[in-house]
Formats: structure tokens, sequence, C-alpha cells
């Protein structure tokens, strides 16, 4: 290979690589996963946390949640269990819990585009297409079941 040539062909490879990234994320199916993404909603769901335990103790309070197998678990200001998909319909990214406001958000930043669901899982605020799965609850003594 003659010198300009090389150099003509390292040119095209060096932007190839430079543009690559922008390419692959104006696609409508990307590859590469985002890191602010958690995946479909959960298939077959049926678990249960015992609120005994350090890693649920979260749930012991009015107000807070926690995730555990794509499922965001949340306990109301009013005591109620309530259970939902914990990735946005949108595009994925991770939903939070709004205690104050009694409902699910997905974050502004990084995958997530401020859509907003109702403490049942409805949409609320786009631009989510759809609402967030929402499972059964139950709870018998300390053992909490989420089921689909």
């Amino acid at each position: 290979m003659k010198r300009n040539e090389f150099v003509k062909a390292l040119g095209i490879s060096a932007g190839t690589v430079m543009f690559a990234p922008f390419l692959v994320s104006c696609s409508k199916g990307t590859s590469v996963a985002d890191p602010g993404t958690v995946g479909p909603t959960p298939k077959g769901v049926d678990f249960t946390l015992d609120l005994s335990l350090a890693a649920n103790d979260a749930l012991n309070t009015n107000g807070n949640s926690l995730i555990n197998s794509g499922v965001i678990v949340a306990r109301t200001s009013s005591g109620a269990f309530v259970a939902v998909a914990s990735a946005c319909t949108h595009q994925g990214a991770q939903v939070v819990f709004d205690n104050a406001n009694s409902r699910f958000n997905c974050s502004n930043t990084g995958a997530g585009h401020g859509s907003q669901f109702s403490i049942s899982g409805s949409v609320v605020a786009g631009p989510a297409p759809k609402s967030l799965k929402l499972y059964n609850t139950q709870l018998t003594g300390t053992k909490l079941r989420v089921y689909a």
C-alpha cells in the first residue's frame, strides 16, 4: 500500500470511529444499552419480601420504596403497598417513587425524559406511551408477596 492510500484509509477509519456513537444513538433500536435503562417489563413476577430483614427495611416506613427483580415496591404515606414495573415505558429508564405527590417519576436526566405515573401506574404526563405494569401485593405478617 502506498503512503497516500494508507493516509486516506486512515482518515476514513478515524471518521468512522469518531462518528459511530452518534449514528448508533440516532437509530430506532440501539444495540448499546444506555446506563440509565433497566430493561423490559419483567415476566412471571412472583416473589416475597421478608420485611423483618435489613435488606427490606425501607418498606417498614411509609413513603419509602425499594427495587427487586425489575419491580419498584413502595409503601405509600397511608401505609398501603404498591408495586409496578421499574422501567419507564418510554425508553426503559429507572422510575422512582415520589411519595410527596403519590406517583412514580422517570428522571429528566440520562435516559429519562420526565414521564410521570399515578400510584396505579397509569400515565399522568408523557412522553411515556403506556402505563407501568401494576403488580398485586399481599402482606401476611412480615412477608410481603408481590405477584402478577
